[in-house]
Order: C-alpha cells, then structure tokens, then sequence
C-alpha cells in the first residue's frame, strides 16, 4: 500500500512517515501543494494525508483540485486547531475524513486504515 503525506513541516513529516513505514505502507512526501498534485497525478496512492496550511498552496485548494482529477483516493486532512468550522471546510472541500494536531498515532493509523478498507469496499 502506498500513502502520499503532505506537510511542510519536515519533523512532523519524517515522523508520519515512520510511523506509515512501521505499519507496511510505502510512504511517498511532499513539502507543498503543487508538488502534491503533480505526485498524486502522476501515481495514485492508496490515501493522501493533507496538511491543511501549506506554504504555496493550501490544503483545502489541493483537496479541491485533487478532487478535480476525479480521483477517488481517500484524504485524510490534518490541521491546527479547534474551530468546526475547519473541520466543516476540510470536509466539504473533499476531504474523507479530519483530524486535529496533535494527534495519536494510533488514531493516525487506525483512521489511514479505516480509509483505505472503505475506499476499497466502495470500488467493488
């Protein structure tokens, strides 16, 4: 399985990135938005976990112009914060699913996996 990660944070990225790694996924990273869309154009991942403030392009503006491409792959978006009204944006800019910084790792995993097992049960 293959997860694409999105952050510009390049702890929190390497972090997420091991913990992907240790759970058996082949994880693939992007530091912005525009070379997010290009990498998940380019080779579909299995799920996408999304930063919501990037530097160049926000995320909910990545989610929106992945979900342009009509891909389908499931997108878990992370951001800072509290407010439902984020967490309502990221949904409705096509977000599968949302979760607050910081996070547990075990939630982390547990909700990558919930993603991907839906998205394949709806591809049947």
């Amino acid at each position: 399985m293959q997860a694409l990660v999105i952050d510009a944070d390049p702890k929190l990225a390497d972090i997420v990135r091991s913990v992907l790694t240790l759970d058996g996924y082949n994880v693939l990273s992007a530091a912005g938005g525009h070379q997010a869309i290009a990498m998940a154009a380019e080779r579909v991942p299995d799920a996408i976990l999304l930063e919501r403030n990037l530097p160049d392009l926000d995320g909910l503006a990545v989610c929106r112009r992945l979900r342009r491409l009509e891909t389908r792959v499931p997108i878990l978006m992370l951001g800072v914060g509290d407010a439902v009204s984020d967490r309502v944006s990221g949904l409705e800019a096509g977000a599968d699913d949302y979760m607050m910084k910081p996070f547990s790792v075990p939630e982390l995993l547990a909700r990558v996996r919930a993603l991907i097992r839906r998205a394949r049960l709806n591809s049947y």
